[in-house]
Parts: C-alpha cells; structure tokens; sequence
C-alpha cells in the first residue's frame, strides 16, 4: 500500500510545482498603467530640427513620437486629434510669428495609435503634401496634435498630451525646388497655330495646348481648366486686341474641365477643339479666347502665367473643300449598267451613295480645275456593303497639263474597317497642280470597284 501512495504524492508534488512556477510568471505580469505623452521640447515640434523628417517630390513626413512613462503592460489604443481652434487663437494672439494654419487638405494623419505590448515609444506619421510647403514658402506651417481617451487604465500626461507642430518651409525646400505650374506660352498672347502639330478637319480644328511644371511631377495630378473670358476682354478693350472677336465655349470651342498630369513627367497637353464654321465666320475679325488653370491637386500654379490669351489665325486653320469647284471631271471607265451606280456618285458628296465597277482591273478619278490650286488631303469613304470592293491601293497625283503626272502620295494594303467610314490621308505638298487623279491600282479581292465618296481637300 505505501508503494502505491508513493506515486501520488510525487504527482502531486510536481503539480505543485508548476502550479507555483505559473502563478509567479502571471504576477510578473502584473505591470502597472502607464502615463501617456507627445515627445516634444516645452510643448513644440520644429521641423526641420535635426533629421525629424523624411521628403519626396510630392511629400515631407514628420514622424509623431508617443512616449510612454514605462513599458506597455498590454495593447491599448490612444486617439490622435487635431485642434484647429487652438492654432487659430495662437495666431490671433500674435503667439506664433508668421505662422499659418495647416490646412486639413493637405496633410493626414491617423486618428487612432495602436500601443503594443512591451514597448515604451512609437512614432505616428504626419504626411504633409509639398503643394502647402510650396503654397506657403516662407512662411511657418501650423498644426496642434493632442492625444485623448487613452485605454486600459493608462492615463495622459497633462502637460504632455498636445504639442504644436511648426514646419519652417523655408528650410524644408529652397525658392528655386517649387514646383510652379503654368501654360507653355503662359502670361502673354499666343499666336495659334504655333506650331505644325494642330489637326485640320472640315468640322473642327483641335489646338493642343500645353501645360509645363518646373521641375519632374512624382506622382501623378490634376488640374481644371477653364474659360477666362474676362481676360481677353480686357485685352480687346484696351486696344492690345482691337478689333479681334472674343470666341465663346461650347458655341465656338470646347476644352476639357481638368487636366490630368501624368506622374514622372514636366509636361502634359489637352485639346482646344475650335468649330471651322466659327473660324470661317469670325475669318476677318481675329478672333481670340482665354483659358485659365486652377486648383491643382498638388503643385503651385505660376499666377503669372496660369492663365493664357490665344488668337486664331484662320487662315492657317481652315481646310477647305475644293472637290466640287472643279470645271472638269472624268474616270477612266463608266458603269453603264446601273445608272445609279455611276462615277458622278464618287464625288456627289453623298456617302449613301457609290460608284460601282465591273470588271475592276484599274481606275483613275480626275479633277480639274479653272486654275492651279494647291492641296495637302483628301479623304475616302467606304460604300455600304462588300467589303471586298473597297480600294485597297492607290497613288494621288499631280499636273500642270494633265498627261504629265507626278505623285503627291501612295498608299498600299489599305483597309476600312467598317462601312461608311470616311478615312483623311494627308501629304506635304506646298505646289499648284491644274490636275489631280486619284489612280487605284488594287481592291480588296474581288473583280469590282466600289467606294462612296472621294473628296480633295485644300489645306492651308
């Protein structure tokens, strides 16, 4: 019998044993609340002072040290707020220089800290956009951070618990790193077309228009765009644009309502879309628009140059239509089957209507006129079925006599995509030709001819 007690209280003893070992692990556990603060000096955080932040093109972060008293016992949550109310008094006080207050639209910052267990100090970061330091270059940025409803029987440090937190922008970049933003040309009256990259249409022209940064963009923007009418009416009134014709948006032009720039890049471009019918209109009376750049999402815009004056010229914008002011027309070959179907029907101005060939083997087109004229386009519409029928390769020529012929522009495998598509080829020609033959020399594949339109274009 005592052999069988023997077990028992050895099993007993051990239980004991760790029964004790546990308990006084639990006891060291017993770790008291801890009392909370921000780390700053007499209640401020200077930035710069020392390393205290870290910057990139777009951002300056400012890490928030949270200091506990002692090691955390266990998770607990602090909540982080902003108090606008006490900056704007400090101001007002004449407490804080040139300071200005922080805007909430440019910074972020988290409401809520989370205190792990076992440590002693954690940093939150403040994320201030560089559009602020920029907007406000020279001057002090302002931001009170307080702590509140601090869990777990933790408490705040009365004299510790906000701290006002002072950015000297002018230590933080140099005049000559702000980002402005502006129009290309910004500032003054832009002579349009200014180069050769506008696009001639018989309906509209479209100007690009370009933006420029100073210095690379980091991360990608936005930016509106509008009309400022009133600025080129100054203009026309006090004579630096006598006589010229303000155009109006949506009745004469149209332009997107933002911009959006593309990150790793110190220019972007948005299309002025112009009617002809208004350029033709207003052709004598010079006419002229402003447009206007405001509120970019990051940067700061060049007040001198975020708005710009553009006056048109109309005669370097104006493709016209010369196709039915010829004197004489001809093709090679006739449909005489069909006499709805004819050659007549290529140049009708009717895309509804076509000219259809038999027996396709070639087929020239020719137009001529009273006098020499010059071109640099012509576009081609596909008839309303077979694709198979549609021109495929061709040549564009010129003449002074019409048995002389030189080539202006050649195209081969080409394809219309649909029916009814009307299709502007363009060529560099600055010579007059009396002449002009547009000479097919294959189709698709198939043994017949046919396209719905066929019209010369004079460019300017």
């Amino acid at each position: 019998m005592s052999r069988n007690i023997f077990p028992v209280l050895l099993l007993l003893c051990l239980s004991g044993l760790c029964s004790c070992k546990k308990n006084e692990k639990f006891n060291d556990e017993q770790l008291s609340p801890v009392n909370v603060s921000i780390r700053s000096t007499n209640g401020r955080i200077t930035v710069p002072s020392g390393n205290n932040y870290t910057r990139t093109v777009d951002n300056v972060s400012i890490p928030v040290g949270i200091v506990l008293s002692a090691t955390a016992p266990k998770i607990f949550t602090v909540d982080v707020h902003v108090n606008n109310d006490t900056i704007r008094h400090m101001i007002d006080a004449g407490q804080l220089g040139d300071a200005v207050l922080l805007e909430e639209s440019y910074y972020q910052l988290a409401k809520t800290a989370e205190v792990r267990f076992g440590i002693d100090t954690l940093s939150i970061p403040l994320q201030v956009s560089m559009q602020a330091i920029e907007k406000y270059y020279g001057k002090t940025l302002a931001l009170a951070v307080s702590l509140a409803d601090v869990g777990k029987h933790n408490t705040l440090d009365a004299s510790g618990k906000m701290a006002i937190i002072l950015i000297n922008t002018t230590e933080v970049i140099r005049q000559e790193d702000i980002h402005y933003l502006f129009f290309t040309g910004g500032g003054s009256v832009l002579q349009q077309p200014s180069g050769t990259d506008h696009t001639l249409g018989t309906s509209f022209v479209v100007l690009p228009v370009s933006v420029t940064l100073g210095g690379v963009a980091g991360g990608s923007f936005a930016v509106n765009i509008s009309t400022s009418a009133d600025t080129a009416q100054a203009l026309i009134d006090d004579g630096t644009l006598a006589g010229s014709t303000l155009l109006k948006e949506g009745d004469d032009y149209t332009i997107p309502s933002t911009l959006n720039f593309p990150a790793n890049s110190n220019t972007a471009r948005f299309d002025l879309v112009v009617k002809t019918e208004s350029l033709k209109k207003y052709e004598l009376n010079k006419p002229v628009l402003a447009l206007s750049l405001s509120n970019p999402t990051r940067h700061l815009l060049d007040e001198t140059r975020s708005k710009v004056v553009m006056k048109l010229d109309p005669s370097k914008l104006i493709e016209t239509d010369i196709t039915n002011t010829n004197i004489g027309y001809k093709t090679q070959y006739e449909n005489t089957s069909n006499a709805n179907e004819t050659s007549g029907k290529l140049i009708d101005n009717n895309v509804n209507s076509k000219f259809l060939l038999f027996d396709f083997s070639t087929l020239w087109a020719q137009l001529e006129f009273a006098t020499p004229i010059t071109t640099g386009a012509y576009t081609m519409t596909s008839a309303n079925d077979a694709p198979e029928r549609d021109p495929k390769n061709w040549t564009l020529e010129g003449s002074d006599n019409g048995s002389d012929w030189t080539v202006l522009d050649t195209r081969t495998d080409q394809s219309f995509g649909s029916r009814f598509l009307t299709v502007k080829y363009t060529f560099s020609n600055q010579v007059a030709f009396k002449f002009y033959r547009l000479n097919i020399t294959a189709v698709k594949n198939a043994t017949l001819f046919q396209m719905a339109e066929w019209r010369l274009l004079k460019r300017p």
